[in-house]
């Protein structure tokens, strides 16, 4: 529907401009230059209206916005809950350090009754967040569109957790680990930790965002 109406919105508005372009020839001179001036001047408003038309949408068709900011994000997803309804998740990808997205990392933590990340080395991609206690791997995750982005994150701990500690907020990073274990919770929310056993620091992807699946 937003595509169509943009259409409709183009056409309407290049029927206008197309017609005040073509009135806009010159006019006979003497006494009927008065009344052409009035004519036109009916019309030139109709083809500022048309112009206006246009401009908002090919503003929207060519130009990119930034990409948002962490601190943009509502905190919703920042922590997992487990007072949830499980349900059994397929098995990881095959290979040594499978890919996984920070998203669907917390949604196997909280719904996953078989287990599949237990004693599973992933790789999972993100930027940094310094924290107090230590070094998160986070990720704007859109649901809808951008007004709903929420930023996930998992704890990255461990020997080799330090490589990413000295490293600027945002800094993009590829973390292969483990996801320790932790207790079930009825109530309440839990981060997981990710152990991690390797640190790669790459540019910001294409595309900065995460999609739950």
């Amino acid at each position: 529907w937003l595509v169509a109406s943009a259409v409709l919105l183009i056409g309407l508005a290049l029927v206008v401009v197309i017609g005040d372009i073509r009135r806009g020839a010159p006019r006979a001179a003497g006494a009927a230059q008065d009344a052409a001036h009035e004519h036109g001047h009916g019309h030139s408003h109709r083809g500022r209206i048309g112009w206006l038309l246009v401009v908002p949408v090919l503003v929207l068709m060519f130009v990119t916005p930034p990409a948002l900011r962490p601190s943009a994000a509502a905190p919703a997803v920042t922590s997992v809950s487990n007072d949830v309804l499980n349900r059994a998740y397929p098995p990881l990808p095959p290979g040594a350090a499978p890919e996984v997205s920070l998203p669907e990392v917390l949604m196997r933590v909280a719904h996953d009754t078989t287990g599949s990340l237990t004693n599973r080395t992933i790789t999972v991609t993100g930027f940094v967040l310094n924290e107090r206690d230590g070094v998160d791997l986070g990720r704007i995750v859109i649901i809808c569109c951008a007004a709903d982005a929420q930023l996930a994150r998992l704890h990255v701990r461990g020997p080799l957790a330090g490589r990413a500690a000295g490293l600027p907020d945002n800094t993009w990073l590829r973390v292969q680990g483990r996801v320790q274990p932790m207790p079930r919770q009825q109530h309440g929310v839990t981060t997981p930790t990710l152990e991690v056993t390797a640190v790669t620091r790459i540019g910001a992807p294409p595309n900065p965002y995460a999609y739950p699946r």
